[in-house]
């Protein structure tokens, strides 16, 4: 299969799902996890929305480092497909999140609305870039994997 074709697999696949794990570190050096609803862009880099004073929210500004993981609920071993990702997470300026802004409104159109609209205005924008991923996929096979470096 072509990069391209993994590539075009992996975009749908971001579109269709909602839910990402972030995992972050804490200041102790402990593992930490979040389930989080995004939309992604072209470059296959995540954006969502969170109370600046969560938990992750505040391990990204201490450590940006951090894990994506986005899977298909499947109940069948042989239809199992989904990301493992790294890369940096961090808070977007009141410029940067205005395009972060557009693709997540796009995605979950409820929040342009009252009274989600307001609670919006008060979060914080972030965005995962990732720098390495890999794409699973037991559809092919059991085991099948691409593992891509960006």
């Amino acid at each position: 299969m072509s990069d391209l074709a993994i590539d075009q697999q992996i975009a749908m696949f971001l579109a269709l799902c909602r839910t990402a794990t972030l995992a972050t570190v804490d200041r102790a050096g402990l593992p930490c996890a979040a389930n989080i609803q995004y939309a992604s862009d072209e470059a296959f880099r995540l954006v969502w929305v969170s109370s600046a004073k969560s938990a992750h929210s505040l391990n990204l500004h201490d450590q940006p480092q951090s894990a994506m993981t986005i899977y298909s609920h499947q109940d069948q071993p042989e239809m199992i497909h989904g990301l493992q990702m790294r890369g940096t997470a961090q808070a977007l300026s009141a410029d940067d999140a205005a395009h972060a802004i557009d693709l997540y409104t796009c995605k979950y159109p409820f929040v342009a609305q009252p009274p989600y609209r307001d609670a919006l205005a008060k979060q914080s924008v972030y965005r995962f870039t990732p720098s390495w991923l890999r794409w699973i996929d037991n559809r092919r096979g059991f085991g099948f994997k691409r593992e891509l470096t960006i």
